[in-house]
């Protein structure tokens, strides 16, 4: 990866910050550039460009031809892409590729349904005084999308704000995870190629105090697209509530396994659901029900499955789990695991950090009521409960707090159709991992796992107003 010394990006232009930091390697500590500090003077000269892009206005053929041609480029500059996520954040190289592909994806879904953007027409004459009137609906933007991202998908999370927003007709000013900054400005150089006119996407880094503060205030900016920890999204929610706010926030992912389940099938997609990225997704499998007729063997294949899983350099391409974004992330889940043994939880698998990276973990035989239960890991560990049935399982389920994914692993219709009735989540999957994604399906939390509907038609449709027109000759 080239060094790289990145700016804000505002109005069309590269501007100097209140200075800088540096940027280091997160599996070497090299030094790969440094990141301009934002302050809110910054911040505010965003808005004002973003404010002059959406008065000139930008045409619909406009908006899908920058989309597409976007998608094309990330996709020719894909390995430069995908090694500065590696290099930033210690994801592994093969699930940055994966990444950058999803994005790609993603900016054409989003290109797609630009030219998709119609109203309806609705029946007034359907009453009395609806007689001789035709009435439509046309969709319009909602105004500047303040759009706030994480480290953890540096690229396509900020592509499920950006792409959908531009789509829908909103500027966009973007304060990216301040452990996950280069990967933005190289997103930026793609749409400043693609021919975005100046204003509708700018780049402010920096702290939150100084950046996302006067976005909070500022009546200028309609929504806020945030995706992140549940307390900074409900508290962005409680300090602006005329926005509109969608917040994709934390979760502690559940799967089901019952007793007429494919267990090897069940057990590799909990690897891949627990481990893949490194367990740092929000839809990353954390908990594990199983029942207790097939618990030994379900246990024995899992464990046998965690032990396998190659760990270490993230830019080996056999590598699965790299180093957590940080040090004190991994110290802290190290310091949760060690307390879930002290409990009494049986280490089936990893448990240590090694060379840097903490080891694929999982556990049995753990406390309900511990961290590791009720609370988010955002790492490379699972546990699995064992329960006697299916209704036990689904009382375990909704016993968090939060709500985005889960899943059930069955052979019988049955119960596959009571646990989609009754498990409380933004999506249920059945027979496949909990951490499924595709980047056009609606995707949303409900409890504390968020508000709103992500998925580029369904983020599009989020950030578009539809006003009623009603004529009469």
């Amino acid at each position: 990866m080239v060094s790289r010394d990145q700016l804000l990006y505002i109005d069309g232009a590269w501007v100097e910050g209140a200075g800088s930091r540096p940027v280091r390697d997160r599996w070497t500590g090299e030094r790969i550039g440094t990141v301009a500090a934002g302050l809110g003077e910054h911040a505010v000269r965003a808005v004002d460009a973003a404010e002059r892009a959406m008065a000139r206005g930008l045409p619909v053929p406009e908006r899908a031809r920058v989309l597409a041609t976007a998608a094309r480029l990330v996709e020719e500059r894909g390995e430069e892409f995908a090694r500065s996520i590696t290099a930033e954040t210690g994801k592994p190289i093969t699930a940055a590729r994966g990444e950058v592909g999803r994005a790609v994806q993603t900016l054409g879904w989003a290109a797609e349904e630009t030219r998709r953007l119609t109203g309806e027409t609705v029946p007034l004459d359907a009453v009395e005084s609806g007689a001789g009137t035709i009435a439509l609906t046309v969709p319009e933007a909602r105004g500047i999308a303040a759009a706030i991202t994480p480290f953890n998908f540096p690229l396509n999370l900020v592509l499920h704000k950006v792409a959908p927003a531009l789509a829908a007709g909103c500027a966009v000013v973007l304060k990216p995870s301040d452990k996950a900054v280069l990967v933005a400005g190289l997103l930026v150089e793609v749409f400043a190629e693609a021919g975005l006119p100046a204003g509708w996407l700018n780049l402010v880094t920096g702290t939150p105090a100084d950046v996302v503060e006067p976005w909070i205030d500022d009546p200028r900016v309609a929504v806020i697209s945030f995706t992140g920890s549940s307390r900074v999204g409900w508290d962005l929610k409680a300090r602006s509530p005329r926005k509109l706010h969608v917040l994709e926030l934390g979760s502690n992912t559940a799967m089901v396994v019952t007793g007429n389940a494919d267990l090897e099938r069940a057990a590799a997609d909990a690897v891949t659901s627990a481990l893949a990225n490194s367990g740092q997704a929000c839809v990353s499998l954390q908990r594990v029900y199983v029942t207790r007729e097939v618990a030994d063997r379900f246990v024995t294949l899992l464990g046998e499955a965690f032990r396998a899983v190659s760990y270490g350099d993230p830019r080996d391409d056999a590598t699965v789990v790299g180093p957590l974004v940080t040090t004190e992330a991994t110290t802290g889940l190290k310091r949760s695991i060690d307390a879930a043994v002290a409990g009494g939880a049986r280490l089936l698998a990893g448990g240590e950090v090694v060379g840097g990276v903490l080891e694929p973990t999982l556990l049995a035989e753990v406390d309900p009521d511990s961290a590791l239960v009720c609370e988010e890991a955002f790492g490379p560990v699972a546990s699995v409960l064992v329960v006697d049935d299916l209704d036990e399982a689904i009382r375990g389920v909704n016993s968090s707090m939060y709500a985005l994914n889960s899943s059930i692993y069955t052979g019988d219709l049955g119960e596959a159709m009571r646990y989609a009735a009754r498990a409380q989540a933004g999506s249920v999957l059945v027979n496949m991992p909990p951490s499924y994604r595709a980047d056009h399906m609606p995707y949303g939390g409900v409890k504390d796992s968020g508000q709103g509907t992500e998925g580029v038609r369904y983020a599009v449709h989020e950030l578009l107003h539809h006003k009623l027109v009603v004529l009469k000759p």
